[in-house]
């Protein structure tokens, strides 16, 4: 039978990841949130509802605490644990892909170890983050004796597990927010052009929907160096002197995204040879001038 485990902060993320554990034969000895209903919501939905607890003091029963609460919070809940007599060689995980899993840590840990895993997933809701979390890239950093036992963590939740260093973190994470949720905000800057075509903001977004199907597709199959299209792929210049030219009633951060992306675009199609140093001369003034 697998160890037992509490978690602190069952948000998405947390949700989650008490699902796939349970599924996988771990037994939660707390749950625990500041909200009783809350902490009830998300024991029922890991289907052990008795596990629901509002005291901190409850994670003392397990010799693996998992911790899941906002980036902000973090140290605040660690300086709680601190003062509650947890189980020597109690392991502390946090899932933050920006702190280092050291800020779980007292100045003197003792037998205290402590681990940061963060899954390369987007969880928009618990039910989602069930379905997308497996077979995920899941970073795990941390003390080292630990790393075995994190990466076996990983792989019960089935995910993939890899080593990062502290240092590589921020860095990690940045990119990380740049694919997944500048994606997101791109996806609604396009939104935003097509509504000032008159399409309602359902309409836009129904309207890209397949495109943006086919570019994912496209991304996953051929990679990024291969699957750029459009006019500055082809060096398109009076197309992109178009498009800058429509925008100019349009708000500034909208303009700007389609400029500096633009130029990411115009590195891409140089590299790989589908546009000449010439058009790419061309295409980046363009994109630089206002």
């Amino acid at each position: 039978m697998r160890q037992r485990f509490a978690l602190i902060g069952p948000g998405r993320v947390g949700q989650t990841v008490a699902r796939l554990l349970v599924e996988a034969g771990y037994r939660p000895a707390a749950i625990v949130s500041r909200d009783p209903e809350r902490a009830r919501q998300a024991a029922r939905f890991a289907g052990r509802l008795k596990a629901a607890a509002t005291d901190l003091k409850k994670v003392t029963d397990a010799k693996l605490i998992l911790v899941t609460v906002p980036d902000d919070h973090l140290r605040q809940v660690a300086e709680k644990l601190h003062r509650l007599p947890l189980k020597p060689g109690t392991l502390l995980v946090h899932f933050s892909g920006y702190h280092p899993a050291a800020i779980l840590l007292p100045d003197d840990p003792g037998e205290l170890r402590a681990l940061a895993i963060h899954p390369l997933q987007t969880f928009a809701d618990a039910v989602m983050g069930v379905q997308n979390l497996p077979g995920s890239p899941c970073s795990v950093e941390g003390s080292e004796d630990a790393l075995p036992q994190g990466e076996k963590l990983v792989r019960d939740l089935g995910g993939r597990p890899f080593r990062l260093r502290s240092e590589q973190k921020t860095l990690y994470h940045a990119a990380a927010c740049v694919l997944s949720n500048y994606l997101v905000a791109n996806t609604h800057a396009a939104c935003d052009m097509l509504a000032a075509c008159g399409f309602s903001r359902d309409e836009a977004f129904d309207l890209l929907k397949p495109l943006l199907t086919g570019t994912l597709r496209s991304l996953t199959t051929l990679g990024p160096d291969l699957a750029l299209t459009g006019p500055i792929a082809r060096g398109d210049v009076r197309t992109v002197t178009a498009h800058l030219d429509a925008m100019r009633p349009l708000p500034d951060e909208l303009q700007q995204i389609y400029r500096v992306l633009g130029r990411k675009a115009v590195q891409i199609a140089r590299q790989r040879g589908s546009i000449s140093k010439k058009t790419a001369t061309q295409l980046l003034k363009l994109l630089d001038d206002k």
